[in-house]
């Protein structure tokens, strides 16, 4: 079949073929990288709610050895937690722009917590954080206890 009859290029069935292969490897691709986010979420979020309780925790033990009271305050719009010895500021916690400190429910009009110089509080709150896809983390701190507690 030489001549005018012959044509160069693709046919049918080989254009379909190239085309579904192209298109399961970029569906793939796509729930790869919606995974990949949803999992980086969950990772920044977890880091987060871990880095609140380590610092409230070094805070009672900062307290506890220097046998000084503390002031632990929330700044929601700064996204920061500091402490505070009354004078001057001991220790600062900036979360990153992934999570927002969403707000603090505590007993206090200020919504602070209050260590004394044995690293004890008679404070109790539940701090909440928003990751990117708005879903509220809790972080609860008992009254009388030094018990800080993540719930997912």
């Amino acid at each position: 079949m030489s001549g005018k009859f012959m044509r160069r290029g693709f046919t049918l069935i080989e254009m379909i073929l190239v085309l579904s292969i192209m298109g399961i490897i970029g569906g793939t691709s796509v729930v790869s990288v919606r995974y990949y986010n949803t999992i980086k979420n969950k990772v920044d979020a977890d880091y987060a709610c871990n880095a609140i309780v380590s610092f409230i925790n070094n805070s009672k033990m900062y307290c506890r050895e220097n046998s000084c009271s503390g002031i632990i305050t929330f700044d929601v719009l700064r996204n920061e937690i500091k402490l505070h010895d009354g004078r001057s500021e001991i220790n600062k916690l900036s979360l990153s722009n992934k999570i927002k400190l969403y707000e603090v429910i505590g007993r206090r009009s200020d919504n602070d917590i209050v260590s004394d110089d044995k690293g004890y509080s008679n404070d109790s709150c539940t701090i909440i954080l928003k990751d990117n896809n708005l879903i509220e983390h809790r972080i609860t701190m008992r009254v009388g206890t030094a018990y800080v507690k993540i719930i997912k």
